[in-house]
């Protein structure tokens, strides 16, 4: 009997969200991510969901800060990753279970919130570079600074601006080599949201401790399909394909991608750290490890790019 194909889809957090969102627009945005894992599950995958929260986290600890009105003391931002990760997957579990318990009674979803370690000294805590929150109009970016003089604001790719936080690079999700046998009950599950809730271990006593910073999903993503043994991993973003001089007149779509190439690109500047760099480098290093094809494409175009018609797929 054939081995079941197995897909880590790694879902932005700004596909369901722009940070502004009600619930219901959430929802809404949630039943269309449904849409996508149904596809995937009729063409018997098993699937993993590991979904960003970019302006999710970046709300929550707003709120967090607007509560000090009330005399509320905020929680950190490690804990606001908690709180997005429990958010978003109950809303995507409901959205998956009731679009596929149409036609599949019975179907279970299987959320996971998930610790990932990071490591301590790691440079991204003196180098933000993780875009979270909505995005502001220049004069908003100016006062919030005034606000908030420790934060980090950039404009973000020609959309607005927007803060930035450490992104440490995760080196172990928690419970990961779990998702394989959670597969003997559960057909999809929704693990490492966010990127997982970030901590640091203490090498005297073996202990953990949480520490401030957003994880790019992306590369939580890989660790999953790595430990996994994943057959397909597909990073979603709001592209049908990567380009190289993007938004520039010499603009350039990339389909069909070696390591090589992708590897030259990375080196030349093409990929943002706080977006498409960590797709790039997350795709590098599954198709390296795997010999597997990473594939990169929006949610409309996910069943072209399963058929080779859309999308960027990077491979040896």
């Amino acid at each position: 009997m054939q081995e079941k194909k197995t897909a880590v889809i790694a879902i932005g957090g700004n596909f369901l969200s722009d940070g502004k969102s009600t619930t219901e627009e959430q929802m809404n945005r949630a039943y269309k991510a449904a849409e996508l894992i149904k596809l995937m599950v009729n063409k018997d995958f098993n699937v993993v969901v590991v979904h960003g929260n970019g302006p999710q986290v970046g709300m929550t600890y707003l709120r967090q800060l607007s509560g000090q009105k009330e005399g509320l003391p905020p929680i950190n931002l490690a804990l606001c990753n908690a709180l997005t990760q429990a958010e978003i997957g109950t809303m995507l579990e409901l959205a998956i279970i009731n679009t596929l318990n149409r036609e599949r009674p019975g179907f279970d979803v299987l959320t996971l919130v998930s610790q990932v370690e990071v490591k301590a000294d790691d440079p991204a805590f003196k180098n933000p570079t993780k875009p979270i929150g909505p995005f502001m109009t220049k004069q908003e970016a100016e006062e919030m600074k005034k606000l908030f003089p420790q934060w980090t604001i950039i404009e973000d790719s020609g959309r607005g601006y927007r803060r930035v936080v450490p992104s440490p690079t995760p080196i172990k999700v928690f419970s990961s080599s779990s998702i394989g046998d959670t597969f003997k009950t559960a057909n999809v599950i929704i693990a490492g949201g966010g990127g997982g809730i970030p901590v640091v271990r203490n090498p005297k006593d073996n202990t953990f401790e949480l520490v401030d910073g957003v994880i790019d999903k992306d590369r939580t993503a890989f660790l999953i399909a790595e430990e996994i043994k994943a057959t397909h991993f597909f990073l979603l973003t709001g592209v049908p394909h990567v380009c190289i001089h993007f938004g520039k007149p010499e603009q350039k779509p990339l389909f069909d991608v070696t390591v090589a190439m992708a590897k030259k690109y990375l080196a030349e500047g093409h990929f943002p750290p706080g977006s498409m760099g960590p797709k790039i480098e997350s795709s590098v290093k599954f198709a390296e490890t795997t010999g597997g094809t990473a594939i990169i494409t929006n949610t409309d175009n996910i069943a072209e790019a399963l058929e080779e018609k859309e999308g960027t797929r990077i491979h040896l």
